[in-house]
Parts: structure tokens; C-alpha cells; sequence
């Protein structure tokens, strides 16, 4: 774990400086004093380097401490998610959520066991089902999915445009439109 944490630094580093095209696995493996063919051992391609980091970062947004209140819960994980991308260089981290999103196939591969994003939301959806405070005539995978694509997007979004709103009022005002949608009338 230690040789892929090192690929993974080596690279970040040289894609901030170099650009994703611009860096080569030579370049990575150099930075990170490991031979060449010791990148094929933990990565395909270079690319994957931005999906181990993204899996990195959805282990560290915390879901263990949030409320037990669905829609509450929501607005916070968004909170977490916005802290987590906003460390970090900004234009990297829109390029990282683009992989994810554009090469699910590859992104699964990366990810192995470890839970996506629409699988942190999921649960807390479905506890807002059982509470009643989130609609249930829709599946819990598909509301999930719904709040993922609206978080990343802005993310994206974020992460491309100097002049775009701050993230975290972003996903507030995201997960706000989708409580709105997804919440149940009371």
C-alpha cells in the first residue's frame, strides 16, 4: 500500500504541475523511485491514479456522526463532500470527478470494495423513506443516483469556473432542490 500511496503522490504532483496528457508513467514512476513495471502492478493506466485518489477521498467524508434525521444528513454529507474537494488543487480535482464519471467501468475496477458516494447517500435515503421525510414511490438506488449526479456536476462545475458559486453553498443549494423533489409534503 505504501509503493501505491507513493504513485499516487508522484503523480498528483505532476499532473498539477504537467497536466494529465502532459505527465508520463516514466515521469511518475521516476518521482516515485519505483520501477516502471511496478506501475502496471497497481494501476492500467495513468488515468487510474485520479480514481484511486477519488476513492481516497470518499473514505474520508465521514458518515459514521451524521444526524439521524434524513434531509439533515443529506445537507451535512454535502458539507463533508464540499470540505473534501475544496482541498486541493482545483482545476485537478474537477478532472478527477470526470474520470469518475465518464469511465464508470474503469472507476469500479479502482474502486474494488470500497463504497461509492451514491452508496454513503443511499442509506441515509433510506432512512428518510422508513421516516417518511423522503418520497418512497421512488427506489433509494435512484434518488441516490439523482443526488450524486447533482453533487458531482457542481463539483465540476466548481472546479471549471473561477467566477462559480462557492461549493459548498453549491451543494447546499443542490441538496436543497433535491429534498424539494425528493422530500415528502409535509
Amino acid at each position: 500500500m505504501a509503493t501505491r500511496r507513493a504513485l499516487v503522490k508522484a503523480a498528483l504532483a505532476l499532473f498539477e504541475a504537467k497536466g494529465v496528457e502532459g505527465t508520463s508513467v516514466d515521469e511518475i514512476t521516476a518521482a516515485a523511485t519505483v520501477a516502471k513495471g511496478t506501475f502496471y502492478v497497481h494501476f492500467q493506466r495513468k488515468q487510474d491514479v485520479l480514481l484511486e485518489w477519488a476513492a481516497e477521498l470518499m473514505e474520508d467524508v465521514d458518515t459514521d456522526t451524521l444526524p439521524d434525521d434524513a434531509p439533515a444528513a443529506l445537507q451535512l454529507l454535502g458539507q463533508r463532500l464540499a470540505e473534501q474537494m475544496m482541498n486541493g488543487p482545483r482545476a485537478l480535482r474537477g478532472r478527477m470527478v470526470r474520470e469518475v464519471v465518464g469511465n464508470s467501468a474503469d472507476w469500479m475496477r479502482v474502486l474494488d470494495d470500497r463504497a461509492t458516494l451514491g452508496a454513503k447517500i443511499m442509506p441515509i435515503v433510506e432512512r428518510g423513506q422508513a421516516a417518511g421525510t423522503i418520497r418512497a414511490d421512488m427506489t433509494s438506488r435512484r434518488l441516490s443516483m439523482a443526488l450524486t449526479n447533482l453533487w458531482l456536476d457542481n463539483v465540476v462545475g466548481w472546479a471549471e469556473r473561477p467566477d462559480a458559486r462557492p461549493l459548498p453553498d453549491a451543494l447546499d443549494l443542490v441538496t436543497e432542490l433535491f429534498l424539494g423533489g425528493a422530500g415528502v409534503d409535509r
